[in-house]
């Protein structure tokens, strides 16, 4: 790592903590093991000049032992992903590396990849949260890495998992190469076009049944708030003063009250009306979300401080302390066994399948809304300045955990060991997690998860994964096939890409935070209508010059 890049981020981050603004969280990047040198992206370049065949097996070995340096959210700071358990060990072994993790949090994820990105001291690899006006910036002025031109010939079973993400092929199409590669949601398992999100209402079921409320797959967000008033007034589960009614953090909130009721509460669209671009934060729908959010937050509905509640804790009250009548978070099936048994269950000795209701928050409509999710999330990308032997050592990594080997490895642990094939070639379970989770700070491999280099996320795997209880994935398929069902092509939408991908001066500078802003128009002083209007008209002079430049690319 270059010293004055490395002041320059340390101080750049300093700057943030002493701003109100600053995110928490490390602030530094693990140094890189070895001087680093420009890569070429000649297609002639040969892949992986330290492998060698083996004779045996046919697989290819590594020689030379090598460093990564790797960021990402959902590490775990300061462990070994190198040799710090088994399925880190296989990983290290295999390849003949080892890995220096960064492990970045939700809040300071975004921010802290952007000023090592523009300071030009980023690490080796890292897991990027697409944006596209930062990416084409970033594309633009050199600043990550472009893959050579052959890359889909030499790692084919990488670029099969390219060509299903949606992102991959058009950014290719913009860029004129490839610059990042997005993780697929789904590969094999693919729910829908468009493809729903996992954002659902988590809620007690047994006292719904215990208010007289009617325990259904799904509710219009008014529903939910008469749910949460009479858990209120009636306390079912004898919680007392601790009692949250409904809890979720800032932009969980967010996404319930005002995404569930407006599909473009935070981008532009182009109304049918009239054939014009509109800003979505604007319609009338964003404003009765916003009402019914106030409307929570103010007869003390929702947790009083829910503003504070950083994203990574905001499950706690529900799945752990037992004290939330009602909690809105993610829910995907790769995290339901987890949630269901492993948190609730053991937390609070209570049978999660007669306790828990998953269900989707519809809009006051009654249909469902989203913006098509796109299947991906989170972007790998790589360094400029990364060597070769490290770039196609780690697409090698890629490469094989894009196989139906891999993929069981990654979710199930380590063959013969963790799991097996039965007679009938299917898997066959051989852990038992009733006194220790396979993955988890606490369990077997604290080193699970996408850290070890997934180009496929768990969600595919998990409507297979026989670690997991039948309950569980029936309960996940039913809610994202209910999802496409319960929606109209208005109000689950298909990609625009015009506005997706729409890049220039003024569409970087209309970045806003959508989900601290509309949480502030709540906790606020005042009539939300009025200061709803009020932020509208402010934010104008940024919006303005898009809708400009986006409704003369409609003539």
């Amino acid at each position: 790592m270059k010293k004055i890049s490395k002041l320059m981020c340390l101080a750049i981050a300093l700057l943030m903590l002493l701003s109100a603004t600053a995110c928490g969280g490390g602030t530094q990047k693990p140094a890189a093991a070895d001087d680093k040198k420009s890569t070429s992206t000649d297609t002639t370049a040969p892949s992986s000049g330290d492998q060698g065949k083996n004779a045996d097996s046919g697989e290819k070995k590594y020689d030379e032992h090598i460093t990564i340096t790797y960021a990402s959210v959902q590490g775990i700071d300061g462990y070994d992903y190198t040799k710090g358990d088994g399925l880190a060990r296989y990983y290290s072994e295999k390849f003949n590396y080892t890995l220096e993790v960064t492990a970045l949090t939700w809040s300071n994820w975004d921010e802290m990849l952007r000023i090592w990105i523009n300071a030009g001291d980023m690490p080796d690899v890292a897991v990027y949260n697409y944006k596209h006006p930062d990416a084409a910036s970033y594309v633009e002025q050199g600043l990550i890495y472009r893959l050579p031109d052959d890359w889909k010939k030499r790692w084919p079973g990488v670029a099969d998992v390219y060509s299903k993400t949606t992102l991959g092929p058009k950014t290719d199409e913009l860029f004129g190469g490839t610059y990042f590669l997005p993780r697929a949601r789904f590969y094999k398992n693919l729910i829908g076009d468009p493809l729903p999100n996992h954002w659902s209402l988590w809620m007690r079921k047994d006292w719904a049944e215990a208010v007289g409320f009617p325990v259904k797959s799904h509710y219009k967000i008014s529903e939910v708030l008469e749910f949460c008033r009479l858990v209120k007034e009636k306390d079912p589960g004898n919680v007392g003063a601790n009692l949250l009614p409904l809890n979720a953090d800032p932009g969980a909130a967010v996404r319930m009250f005002v995404q569930s009721n407006s599909t473009y509460f935070n981008s532009f669209y182009k109304d049918p009306a009239d054939g014009k671009y509109k800003w979505g934060a604007a319609s009338e729908d964003t404003l009765e979300g916003l009402k019914l959010f106030s409307k929570a937050y103010r007869e003390g509905l929702l947790d009083p401080d829910f503003y504070t509640v950083k994203a990574e804790d905001s499950g706690a009250p529900f799945d752990t302390q037992g004290i939330s009548a009602a909690n809105y978070n993610q829910a995907p099936t790769s995290d339901l066994h987890n949630k269901y048994v492993t948190l609730f269950q053991t937390n609070t000795g209570l049978d999660p399948f007669e306790c828990i209701n998953l269900a989707t928050v519809l809009g006051e409509d009654g249909y469902y809304h989203q913006q098509d999710l796109i299947n991906f999330w989170g972007t790998i990308i790589f360094s400029p300045d990364i060597k070769d032997k490290v770039f196609e050592r780690y697409m090698d990594i890629l490469e094989y955990n894009s196989t139906e080997e891999a993929q069981i490895i990654l979710n199930m642990g380590l063959k013969d060991e963790d799991w097996t094939y039965g007679p009938d070639g299917k898997v066959v379970s051989l852990y038992d997690d009733s006194e220790r989770p396979l993955y988890g700070t606490s369990g077997k491999y604290p080193s699970w998860g996408y850290l070890l280099g997934a180009i496929v996320l768990f969600d595919d795997f998990s409507f297979d994964n026989p670690n997991y209880d039948q309950r569980v994935r029936d309960i996940s398929w039913k809610i994202y096939r209910e999802r496409c069902e319960i929606a109209t092509p208005q109000t689950f939408t298909k990609v625009d890409w015009t506005v997706y991908t729409h890049d220039s001066p003024s569409m970087r500078r209309a970045s806003i935070d959508y989900w601290t802003e509309l949480s502030n128009l709540v906790t606020m002083d005042g009539d939300i209508e009025t200061n709803w209007k009020n932020w509208v008209q402010s934010k104008m002079p940024l919006i303005q010059p898009v809708l400009d430049e986006l409704n003369a690319k409609a003539k």
